[in-house]
């Protein structure tokens, strides 16, 4: 097989110089997948640096005569037609108006090539196709007539070449695309260098900017269309690929389960094959000949075209460039005309700096007494919010200190009540050991329940706040001291049920059921801590949220009215300097020397501002920030305290 070679081109060069690129290099074959472009649009396409797409397969198939398995690869011959390029003359032109035209008429070209090659690209698909259904109306009646193995392979050498050119086809539209796409990325560059290049008129050269990103858009949509139709033939065709190869298959395997008494009907079908065979190479050399001459009448119409077009576009760059021409004087007149009344009024403007200077000097000293105040000012709220924290901090930890005072006397109180209520019970488990074990002088504990139930009220009638976690432990140890009496209540009834009926027995009951009312009490008080733990839990954050945008709003009313006086002070500032530039006055020699002195001051006034309102910004959120980190602190206790909790 042979190639058609290409050296590596310049693109660069080629737009300077003027040289055509080579239209004919499209592959004929993928001709057809090519979207077909609108007539009123112009796209222009560049060819990218280095070596183009490869030439196109041509020619037809030739099955070997021998006979083999359908596993061996069929063998392809191909054509390939050389042509040469054409290099379509030009009339000289300068640099950048030559270039344009010729990316034009290059655009023009390939538009009209679209055009026709999707043109012809259509005829040769329905040629395809119609082969196909012959084909495929042949193999269903070889299939009806019971066909042997032989023929089927030569069926399956002939699909085997199909699918061979199919994949050239397809590396040839691979390639293309990618030729297409380097075309394009060159285009982008040669845009960016026109734009950056010096131009005599902004306005027509914004608008041919435009226009050339409209039409790349253009291109794009229309590449990004063909492939997609490109990557769905390709799968259309595989699928139809592999249908076949299972039909072939199958075919083959009711073949070999045939009878051998039919050897001399599959002689006779051999030789018919091999006519057939020969009636197909003859049909697929005829319909190569037809697609050669159609690729030919393309290229001559798509030649002719492009000489048209060209000079269409010659005549009318001609008339853009006189009017440009004309522009271009326009443009220097009125160029002249602005510097000379710039001149005269820079003149005028140059005498009014001096009195200016004065007049800024004075005003800087004002504004720096007022900053110096703002400063003290400033410096004053920031020891006074310093002192605040900290005379809420030492507020905080006295109350924190307080409250585990408290907390740790009820819980020694609590614990208290477990030790008497422990004695009291291990008391009676020996007083009911003894009477087990004959005993008749019993010793029967005292238990004051009295005291206990006073103890107990007021642990829970207590008034003074607790914390979260003081309440929950206080809960847990009444409820641990609740759940271990009722269990050892439990226990002893048990015992007593065994000893039977006795005197000692009946005091025992009847201190037990005074254990009955002692442990109604507890429940009670049981519920009322709980109850606390559920109403503080809503109110802490209530007071917590409340707390905090007290804060947040009286530090907020400060830092606005900080930044309502900074924004007075620089609003007569900017008032004062309008003034003193709207002021007219004739100007000395020390007119430059008395703007610059005024800008310095400008400038350090402006950097005093910044720093003022960057101090005042730097308090706010460092405040915004403690309040939020104590929110977020509180909030977490909390939801950890309702996790013990559930």
């Amino acid at each position: 097989m042979s190639r058609r070679t290409r050296g590596t081109r310049d693109t660069a060069k080629d737009i300077i110089l003027g040289l055509a690129n080579d239209m004919n290099s499209i592959p004929e074959t993928v001709s057809g997948f090519l979207v077909k472009m609108p007539e009123t649009r112009v796209i222009q396409i560049f060819r990218p640096s280095g070596q183009g797409p490869k030439a196109p397969k041509e020619g037809h198939a030739v099955t070997p005569k021998n006979r083999s398995s359908s596993y061996e690869t069929p063998v392809v011959t191909r054509r390939v037609v050389t042509r040469k390029a054409q290099t379509p003359e030009r009339p000289p032109r300068t640099g950048d108006d030559g270039a344009l035209i010729r990316l034009q008429s290059q655009l023009a070209q390939m538009q009209q090539q679209n055009r026709d090659l999707a043109t012809a690209e259509k005829a040769a698909r329905k040629r395809l196709e119609q082969n196909q259904d012959a084909l495929t109306r042949r193999l269903q009646n070889n299939e009806s007539s019971g066909v042997q193995s032989r023929d089927f392979d030569d069926v399956r050498r002939q699909m085997n070449s199909m699918d061979a050119k199919l994949m050239i086809m397809n590396n040839d539209i691979s390639g293309l695309r990618n030729s297409m796409d380097r075309q394009v990325t060159d285009l982008m560059h040669i845009n960016n260098e026109m734009k950056s290049r010096p131009v005599v008129d902004p306005s027509k050269i914004s608008s041919a900017n435009s226009q050339l990103d409209s039409k790349l858009r253009d291109m794009h949509n229309q590449v990004m269309e063909l492939q997609k139709n490109l990557n769905r033939e390709q799968r259309d065709r595989e699928k139809d690929s592999k249908t076949a190869g299972d039909g072939i298959q199958r075919l083959q395997d009711m073949i070999r389960h045939q009878d051998l008494a039919r050897q001399d009907i599959m002689t006779n079908l051999s030789k018919k094959g091999d006519v057939d065979k020969d009636k197909l190479n003859e049909e697929t050399r005829r319909l190569n000949d037809k697609i050669n001459l159609i690729t030919a009448e393309v290229t001559r119409k798509m030649t002719e075209n492009q000489q048209k077009t060209k000079d269409d576009l010659n005549s009318r760059i001609s008339v853009l460039e006189n009017m440009i021409r004309t522009q271009t004087e326009r443009f220097v007149a009125n160029e002249n005309e602005m510097r000379l009344s710039y001149e005269s009024r820079l003149a005028d403007l140059s005498g009014q700096l001096d009195v200016a200077m004065k007049q800024i000097s004075s005003e800087k000293a004002k504004q720096k007494e007022r900053f110096q105040k703002v400063n003290e000012a400033l410096a004053a709220l920031e020891h006074h919010l310093e002192l605040g924290n900290n005379k809420i901090d030492k507020l905080m930890n006295s109350e924190i200190q307080a409250r585990k005072l408290h907390e740790k006397g009820l819980l020694a109180k609590m614990t208290d009540i477990e030790d008497r209520v422990n004695n009291y019970v291990g008391g009676m488990n020996k007083s009911i050991d003894e009477m087990k074990n004959g005993n008749n002088n019993v010793k029967m504990p005292a238990l004051d329940t009295d005291a206990l139930r006073r103890e107990m009220e007021a642990i829970a009638a207590d008034k003074n706040k607790l914390s979260m976690e003081g309440l929950l432990k206080l809960e847990e140890k009444m409820s641990r001291v609740q759940q271990g009496f009722y269990h050892d209540r439990k226990e002893m009834n048990q015992r007593l049920t065994d000893l039977g009926d006795g005197e000692h027995v009946s005091k025992i009951r009847a201190q037990l059921n005074k254990m009955d009312a002692l442990q109604e009490d507890m429940e009670k008080a049981q519920d009322r801590i709980r109850d606390k733990v559920e109403r503080q839990i809503p109110q802490d954050l209530n007071e917590l949220s409340a707390k905090a945008d007290n804060i947040k709003h009286q530090l907020n009313t400060r830092i606005d009215n900080e930044e309502e006086e900074r924004y007075l002070a620089i609003k007569e500032l900017q008032e004062a300097f309008t003034t003193l530039q709207q002021t007219q006055y004739n100007g000395g020699k020390t007119a430059a020397t008395s703007d610059q002195q005024m800008k310095r001051d400008v400038d350090e006034c402006k950097i005093a501002i910044k720093k003022l309102a960057e101090s005042v910004t730097t308090v706010k959120n460092v405040l915004d920030k403690k309040i939020t980190d104590e929110t977020k602190r509180r909030e977490d206790d909390v939801s950890s305290l309702r996790r013990q909790m559930s």
